[in-house]
């Protein structure tokens, strides 16, 4: 009914969306760096199960397609970009980012039949993004408090995967029973959670006093003061973008907050891709570029906290919400939003 380390078995009728290997909901899924794709460029991908071809043409524009040619089957990643389209390698044929073919060498009729499936592609954030659809919903949300995306600082930590399913892992953040046992963290959270009325997103604020009981939290209260608060936004259940470090003062000073995206993409059914990506705004002057290194390295290390042995819990978990508590209604309620959710045509291996 749930995945298991190296183990994958049939979802509960109770949950359509969440924790199903067999759905791959709809939304933004990372595929690459921007700057891994220059004009002119070709990429293979496969993206939650299925095999594209990403392109650049001299317009700068990313299209996005069915990997496969209409014509005989080639694949269009070993083709080459001609101005705006994509060529097939074996007969030259030529698709636009709409999938339509616009050149058949050998005669000026072009088949009806000549098109192939695209899908909405956008970038942000340093990175390309693409949607299971040729018409999306929604547009890749934004961190509440770095709305001019274009004026950031992007740096990409390694990637790595996971046994476990992406719905799963990102509850992580919003559980505040394990901050205690786990990270020794005595915080009494107040939990403030919205759902804006487009239904793709999920924002859920964590605030509390900080303690004094052992020696890691007077540090941390000399530090970030008496109260620590960060939030997550979740994007179509596969994106969190987290901020921390809100409303933290430092002598008097507030400091700037962290951001960090965690962008998760299914692989094959008992298996994802992490992409950390770490975020901070522009600053100008060489004293800005000191503070915007020192924020990535910042975020980077709250980053790393983030990780190991939790993420080990979490692979060998047969997560079934049994018996939830008051204190665990941020996670019900995340399960309750995953599962409305719309699945789309695309499917795992």
């Amino acid at each position: 009914m749930y995945a298991v380390k190296n183990q994958t078995t049939q979802p509960i009728q109770d949950f359509p969306v969440f924790n199903n290997w067999n759905e791959v909901a709809y939304g933004w899924y990372y595929a690459l760096p921007s700057k891994e794709l220059p004009i002119g460029g070709v990429r293979s991908l496969q993206l939650c199960g299925q095999e594209l071809v990403i392109f650049r043409g001299e317009d700068g524009k990313v299209g996005a397609l069915d990997a496969y040619c209409p014509h005989m089957g080639t694949h269009l990643g070993k083709g080459k970009v001609i101005g705006n389209s994509v060529r097939c390698f074996f007969h030259h044929w030529q698709f636009n980012t709409e999938g339509t073919c616009i050149k058949v060498p050998c005669q000026n009729e072009i088949p009806a039949k000549a098109k192939v499936p695209f899908y909405s592609v956008t970038e942000k954030y340093g990175s390309i993004w693409v949607y299971p659809d040729a018409n999306p919903k929604h547009q890749l949300v934004d961190f509440p408090e770095i709305e001019d995306h274009k004026n950031t600082i992007i740096h990409f930590g390694q990637s790595y995967e996971r046994t476990c399913h992406h719905h799963v892992t990102m509850i992580n953040g919003i559980d505040p029973q394990h901050l205690k046992t786990v990270h020794s963290l005595d915080i009494e959270m107040k939990v403030d959670i919205a759902e804006p009325e487009a239904g793709n997103l999920m924002d859920i604020t964590l605030t509390g006093k900080i303690g004094e009981g052992n020696l890691f939290e007077k540090i941390s209260k000399f530090f970030l003061g008496p109260e620590y608060s960060y939030s997550m936004r979740y994007d179509h259940g596969n994106n969190g973008f987290l901020t921390l470090m809100k409303d933290v003062y430092f002598f008097g000073k507030k400091w700037p907050t962290l951001h960090m995206i965690f962008a998760y993409r299914p692989i094959a059914k008992g298996r994802i891709l992490v992409q950390p990506i770490f975020v901070t705004k522009k600053r100008s002057g060489p004293f800005g570029r000191l503070i915007e290194r020192a924020l990535i390295m910042m975020t980077k290390m709250g980053f790393n906290s983030l990780q190991g042995e939790d993420g080990e819990v979490y692979e060998n978990m047969r997560f079934y919400p049994g018996t939830l508590l008051s204190i665990d209604r941020p996670v019900a309620q995340y399960i309750q939003y995953v599962n409305k959710l719309k699945s789309s045509p695309w499917k795992l291996p």
